[in-house]
């Protein structure tokens, strides 16, 4: 069985919730490591856009509930995103991320089996 999940943010929200609240948005969303990928980019707020869809996406794809965004991290290895939940990497879970000046939009697809 296949299900997929789709969001798209709004870079400027994010950037209005970086701004207003500081690092207690980021802490209550962002793992740290997701921090320092995101802080470690020429535009943060961009990056933590895409990674703030991704985890929307993650969670319609796997159905995910009483899961905190904080406990969903979208992680990096050489530049290809991967899913880890609650500190377990999810196997079967495909993700895209892509962005632009105004939006990011992430697709997530997850094979489970039956």
């Amino acid at each position: 069985m296949i299900s997929v999940g789709v969001d798209i943010v709004s870079v400027r929200r994010i950037s209005f919730l970086i701004e207003k609240y500081g690092n207690r948005f980021l802490e209550r969303v962002y793992s740290k490591r997701e921090r320092n990928y995101c802080n470690g980019k020429k535009d943060p707020p961009i990056c933590f856009a895409g990674k703030f869809a991704a985890k929307e996406a993650v969670i319609k794809a796997l159905s995910l509930k009483n899961v905190s965004l904080k406990n969903i991290e979208i992680l990096n290895s050489d530049g290809a995103p991967f899913v880890v939940v609650n500190g377990e990497i999810i196997k079967g879970v495909s993700i895209s991320v892509s962005h632009e000046r105004d939006f990011a939009v992430a697709v997530c697809a997850f094979v489970k089996e039956v």
